[in-house]
Order: C-alpha cells, then sequence, then structure tokens
C-alpha cells in the first residue's frame, strides 16, 4: 500500500537554506510566505508520526492473510544419512523424503480471520486520528507565532510612545517646567519597554523554530506566516456537540472495535478446545544402488487436545479479563470524551465574552492613554500617570492580540474534539 498523493508542497519548503536573520530581526519581506493551508499540506507530506501510521495500517492489513495460513498446505522434505561399522570406511546408507500436509479443519481460523479484520479497520482509524491530531498541533503552532508577531508588534509600539514620553519630557525639563525626575522615569519606561520587546522578539523566534521542527523545515529556515482567512464562528449547544463527538471521535470507534477484538480473542482460545483434522502424504527416496524400495504414505488425523498443560485455560481466563478491561477503558474514554468537549465548548464561550470586554478595555486605554498626554502637555498631569496609562494600554492590546488568537485556536480545538476537524483533508489523505 502507497501513501496517498497529497497536494504537491514548492520544493523550497525542504530545500537548504541560508543563514538566517538575528532573532531580533523580523524576517524578510521577500521571505516565503506560508499559509495556514500551506502548512497543513507540508505536514501531511513529511510528519513521521503521519508516516508511522501508515506503516501500522500496512501491517495490519496482513493479520486477516495470516490467520489464513492456518489452513495452508505445508510442505518439507528431509534427508537422512547413516553410517554404521567398525570403521571410516564402511559404507554408509543414506535416504530423502517429502511430505505433504494440509488442515482440514481448525476452527481457530475463524474468530481469528474476524479479529484480524477488525484489527485492520481499528488500525485506519488509528491512522485517521493521528492525521486529525497532527493538523491540530500545527495550527496550534501557527497561531502560537501569528500571536508572538503581533506581541512583538505591541511592544514595538510600547517602546516607541516611551520613546515619545521621554523627549516630551525631557523638553519640558530643558524649559523647567518638569524636575529631572520625569525624565528619568520615563527613561526607566524605555528600558523596561526595550527589554520586553528583546523577551518577546526572542521567544517569537523560538515558536518559529517549533513550527519549523512540527512541519521539519530546515532549521532557521526564515518565513512569514499569513493571517488565515475568517473561521466559521456558530457554534452549536453542548449536547450536539457531545453526540457528535460520541459518533464521530475515531480513538472511541476504535475502544468498541477493540471490545470486539477481545471477545474474538476469547472465540479464538475456546476453539483450542476442539478437535482438528490434518491430511498428510509422504514419500520416502532411498539412495541410488539401495535394495529398499520407494514408498508412499497417506493418512488422515483427527486431533483431539484433551489436555495441554492447563495454558490453555490460563489464556481463556486472561481472554476473559481482557474484554473486561477493555470494556472499563471505553468507559473511561467516553468520560473522557465528555469532559474535552465540555472544556473545548466553555474555553470558547469564555472567550468570546472576554474579547467583548478587552475590545472595549482597549478603547477605553488608548482614549485615557492620549488625554493624559494632552493633560502632560499643558501641565494638568503627572508623569507617573502618563506612565502608568502607558502600561495599562499595552497590557490591553496585548490581551485583545492573545485573546483573539486563542479564539481561533478554540474555535478550532472544538472540532478537533468532536472528531470534524478537517474532516476533508483527513479523508484526502487515506484516499478516501
Amino acid at each position: 500500500m502507497r501513501l496517498p498523493r497529497l497536494l504537491l508542497v514548492p520544493l523550497f519548503l525542504f530545500a537548504p537554506w541560508g543563514p538566517s536573520a538575528p532573532a531580533q530581526t523580523p524576517p524578510a519581506p521577500d521571505s516565503p510566505l506560508m499559509t495556514l493551508e500551506h502548512a497543513y499540506d507540508i505536514a501531511a507530506a513529511s510528519d513521521q508520526a503521519l508516516r508511522i501510521a501508515f506503516l501500522e495500517v500496512r501491517k495490519a492489513e496482513l493479520l486477516p492473510l495470516s490467520a489464513l495460513t492456518r489452513i495452508a498446505p505445508r510442505l518439507g522434505g528431509s534427508y537422512d544419512y547413516d553410517r554404521k561399522g567398525r570403521s571410516l570406511q564402511s559404507p554408509g546408507t543414506s535416504a530423502g523424503s517429502f511430505f505433504l500436509e494440509q488442515p482440514l479443519l481448525d476452527l481457530s481460523v475463524f474468530p481469528a480471520r474476524r479479529r484480524g479484520k477488525i484489527a485492520a479497520e481499528s488500525s485506519r482509524l488509528a491512522r485517521q486520528f493521528t492525521i486529525r491530531e497532527t493538523l491540530f498541533g500545527v495550527a496550534a503552532a501557527y497561531f502560537d507565532v501569528l500571536k508572538g508577531e503581533r506581541q512583538v508588534s505591541v511592544n514595538r509600539q510600547s517602546l516607541e510612545l516611551a520613546k515619545e514620553q521621554e523627549g516630551l519630557a525631557q523638553k519640558r525639563a530643558n524649559v523647567g517646567e518638569v524636575t529631572r525626575t520625569d525624565v528619568l522615569r520615563a527613561t526607566v519606561s524605555v528600558e523596561v519597554a526595550r527589554r520586553i520587546l528583546i523577551t518577546a522578539e526572542n521567544a517569537l523566534e523560538f515558536r518559529r523554530n517549533t513550527l519549523r521542527n512540527v512541519l521539519n523545515m530546515a532549521p532557521e529556515a526564515p518565513f512569514r506566516v499569513a493571517d488565515p482567512l475568517p473561521y466559521r464562528t456558530t457554534v452549536p449547544e453542548f449536547p450536539a456537540l457531545l453526540n457528535k463527538a460520541y459518533a464521530q471521535r475515531e480513538d472511541l470507534r476504535e475502544s468498541t472495535l477493540a471490545v470486539q477484538q477481545a471477545e474474538l480473542r476469547r472465540d479464538e482460545v475456546r476453539t483450542e478446545y476442539a478437535p482438528s483434522i490434518v491430511a498428510r502424504g509422504s514419500s520416502k527416496f532411498p539412495a541410488p544402488r539401495s535394495t529398499t524400495p520407494e514408498t508412499w504414505d497417506a493418512s488422515i488425523s483427527v486431533q483431539v487436545p484433551f489436555f495441554s498443560g492447563g495454558q490453555r485455560e490460563i489464556d481463556l481466563v486472561n481472554a476473559r479479563t481482557d474484554i473486561e478491561k477493555t470494556i472499563l477503558q471505553r468507559e473511561q474514554l467516553l468520560k473522557k470524551i465528555e469532559s474535552e468537549v465540555k472544556r473545548a465548548w466553555l474555553d470558547v464561550q469564555t472567550l468570546e465574552g472576554s474579547l467583548s470586554a478587552v475590545r472595549a478595555q482597549v478603547a477605553a486605554a488608548e482614549q485615557g492613554y492620549k488625554d493624559l498626554q494632552n493633560q502632560y502637555s499643558a501641565g494638568t498631569a503627572k508623569s507617573v500617570d502618563v506612565l502608568s496609562g502607558l502600561q495599562d494600554l499595552s497590557a490591553a492590546r496585548l490581551d485583545l492580540n492573545s485573546l483573539s488568537l486563542d479564539y481561533q485556536v478554540a474555535l478550532r480545538a472544538l472540532e478537533q474534539v468532536n472528531g470534524t476537524f478537517q474532516e476533508a483533508r483527513v479523508k484526502a489523505a487515506c484516499g478516501k
């Protein structure tokens, strides 16, 4: 089985890259522009976890054939050489034989083959689940880079505003309107903003490096990320989401198949108590010049395993235990899915309400800072008030950018936990 054809990925994303700019320098305008859809395609074409999942499917698809080998014919042969006498020069005798065995009845084949088919289907579901989780991991890393870029942008704006305030304080100090304390406070604010910007730029570079690793890109490869297209924001009610998760989640369907596999394993052990029938034919060919004639033998035997040392009984107890364990594991997974869907749904609700509040907060902080600057220029406000207003404005802007992108990730996480995230792409990757 070959990996399915995926969308073509530009070769420059896997070609060797030249040295990149320092972490504090933003990517050059001519750096390759990456979209979220493009990132999905790169991951689908290169991710090791996906390739491993496809190999696991290939292995699992051999299990039904493996069960059929129990009733396949077996052909073998042997060669014997025998020397008897008092010296090494004594003549020896040799003979060869062939045998053919054909199992006519082996009841273990039927549950073993059904178990193999279920295992293959379970492996395909695990592959789909892996693809979906990988694509969501790409989205999370992509938005993390976007968040880092916006944080750097806000911190740069804060640094520029702090410099403007420092310049204004210096001008007023030069004409004797304020004391040197105002200038020193403004200088401290500038250096704090500079330090925060340096931290944010290096954090952004680490986030870029994480995305490079997720996409198997070359180290230090420069790239720019584009803002994704608008995402649908209609959120169904929780009961509908939970029911969809129970119907769609591959890991839940896989756990149901695991229960069936455990039951078939028990049935397979039970067949070991049943008789089996084997047909056997063999022939012996004596050495040349031997007076012993060639002999043929054919037989049909019925084998009845009355007692096999107690291993069957142990296997049967283990099989029953495995059934109970898989049922309990499925119940655990049901509770886990319910918790994941509930949390994802509440996260979306929280972020929707928070975004409304933080937008109003940013608008108020912008107007407040503008008023304080004007009042400071007129001499009716203190520098400490202006600097406090600047801190409030920077914090509000950072919160708005962070929450906006967290909301985008939360919408996708909601689809991820109910098993519908990137459904079309998952099916295309599996060749459906």
